[in-house]
């Protein structure tokens, strides 16, 4: 059975945990529609005036980042949807506000009215589930792209690529996306759910002490080696144990490195580094491919890293690695890109370089705009997708670390000279030959299997357990996980 196998059955109950602690708020949300909301643990409220400025007068036009911006190109938006009304649900965090924005303005150029129901995490899976079965009102979703096979195991999903044919803009740009996030959310019938946001883990690295010249000609004296940002996995070790006190009494950091250690999270770091010492997942036919020599080298590297961070590393999730970052105690430290604004802030302002995770196997992620195959307004709801995910619309949107989907977008961003490294290091990862990409949520089995390779995970790094073991036991259950939802090899 291959990848993109549908199964004729999808639970509501497989998609009930947390998954991607910090690439969206877990804070409880009442389930109504909002007008305003609340920014995330990964944006910035001081990030000084919005990049965007859209007149009352003339909801089409607006101007970011330098760009004055068309958001109805054709004018094929004139009022022609008033009466009309979508439901449409999104995620607590960095999405929301954004999400609404665009969500003002559509509703000015095209009378409709858009009511945004925005949920935690685990709560947004679980009324998705429900909506796509018919059993709650929803048009349209923003999800995680790597849940597109489990949500459209049976056509839940519309076909947007025949949408588009049929009610979409001529100017309406497929080509500008990412092919990686693009790819994600396709199989051969069409594209089923649009990319929103790229959300990836990222190396964040103290940029001023790596170009000081003091501790340049010191850690060349102690190492024999030029000080420069890590690309492999012994670079990172290296340099790791310089800025740690505990391997040398006079670094200017505390801590060397820092990664997310709370569960559900402690296994971005393995993943992370998984493809950097030749490792995979799963095979076509989901068969585990990490119980290797590989895998077993990866987790025994990733526990060693510990110790150039604090030793209750198990307490630190997305804020507090943002936190700890952000205070100056840390060199660098590995975590969502979302992380960003809140990390290069305050005293560290100017302070925070960007880079692809060293080993160059990064984790890969991201959310996409998808529309309920129940619905009954089709047209409506591919009109605001397309209206959202645009160059131009999409462009009123990257703010507070909401990443852009769009390849042309972050070389906008690029030209008009906005933080160069953070968008490079985006471009980078994205084109790495080795990224855990889709996989991390095992689709078919939602919570449940990240909830396995986590618990393992964090065995072995408290040291409960051997890497080998670990591995046996992750591969055991999952096979058997995926036995239990139809999947046999």
């Amino acid at each position: 059975m291959k990848k993109k196998t549908l199964l004729a059955t999808l639970t509501a109950a497989a998609m009930l945990a947390g998954l991607l602690t910090g690439c969206g708020s877990q804070q409880p949300e009442t389930p109504a529609p909002q007008e305003s909301t609340t920014q995330s643990e990964g944006s910035s409220e001081a990030s000084g005036e919005p990049a965007v400025s859209t007149q009352d007068s003339d909801a089409a036009k607006a101007e970011a980042f330098g760009y004055e911006l068309n958001l109805n190109p054709g004018g094929s938006l004139n009022g022609q949807y008033a009466g009309q009304t979508l439901t449409v649900f999104c995620c607590t965090g960095e999405f929301s506000e954004p999400l609404q924005e665009s969500i003002d303005a559509f509703q000015k150029l095209s009378g409709a009215t858009v009511n945004l129901y925005i949920y935690s995490f685990d709560e947004l899976n679980s009324k998705i589930a429900l909506a796509l079965a018919g059993d709650e009102e929803m048009d349209i979703t923003c999800f995680v792209s790597a849940y597109m096979d489990t949500f459209n195991s049976v056509g839940q999903l519309a076909n947007l690529t025949e949408l588009s044919g049929q009610y979409g803009s001529p100017d309406y740009n497929w080509n500008g996306f990412s092919k990686a996030l693009l790819e994600r959310t396709s199989d051969s019938d069409g594209v089923f759910a649009v990319p929103y946001q790229v959300c990836e883990m990222m190396g964040f690295y103290r940029k001023d002490l790596i170009e000081d010249p003091a501790i340049q000609a010191d850690y060349k004296e102690k190492t024999g080696k030029e000080l420069t940002v890590p690309e492999t996995t012994d670079e990172l070790k290296e340099i790791a144990a310089y800025f740690s006190k505990s391997e040398n009494p006079d670094s200017p950091t505390t801590y060397g490195f820092l990664s997310q250690g709370v569960t559900n999270a402690a296994m971005w770091s393995w993943m992370s580094r998984l493809g950097s010492f030749g490792g995979t997942m799963f095979g076509d036919d989901w068969t585990a491919e990490f119980n290797s020599q590989a895998g077993i080298d990866a987790m025994n590297y990733n526990k060693s890293l510990l110790s150039y961070g604090p030793a209750n590393w198990n307490e630190y999730g997305f804020d507090e690695v943002n936190a700890m970052m952000a205070s100056g105690e840390v060199f660098m430290c590995e975590n969502w890109s979302s992380a960003y604004p809140s990390i290069n802030a305050g005293d560290m302002a100017g302070k925070i370089g960007c880079c692809v995770t060293p080993g160059n196997s990064p984790v890969i992620s991201g959310w996409s705009l998808g529309i309920n195959a129940l619905s009954e307004k089709q047209e409506l709801a591919w009109k605001f997708i397309e209206f959202a995910t645009s160059e131009d619309g999409e462009m009123t949107r990257i703010d507070n670390g909401v990443a852009p989907a769009r390849d042309i977008n972050i070389q906008r961003l690029m030209d008009a000279g906005e933080d160069v490294g953070y968008y490079t290091a985006i471009t980078d990862s994205l084109g790495c030959d080795k990224t855990c990409w889709g996989y991390i949520c095992l689709p078919y089995l939602g919570s449940q299997g990240s909830s396995i390779i986590d618990t393992y995970t964090q065995s072995m790094y408290k040291g409960s357990i051997s890497a080998e073991d670990a591995l046996n036991n992750m591969e055991s259950e999952i096979d058997t996980a995926l036995k239990s939802v139809g999947i046999n090899h």
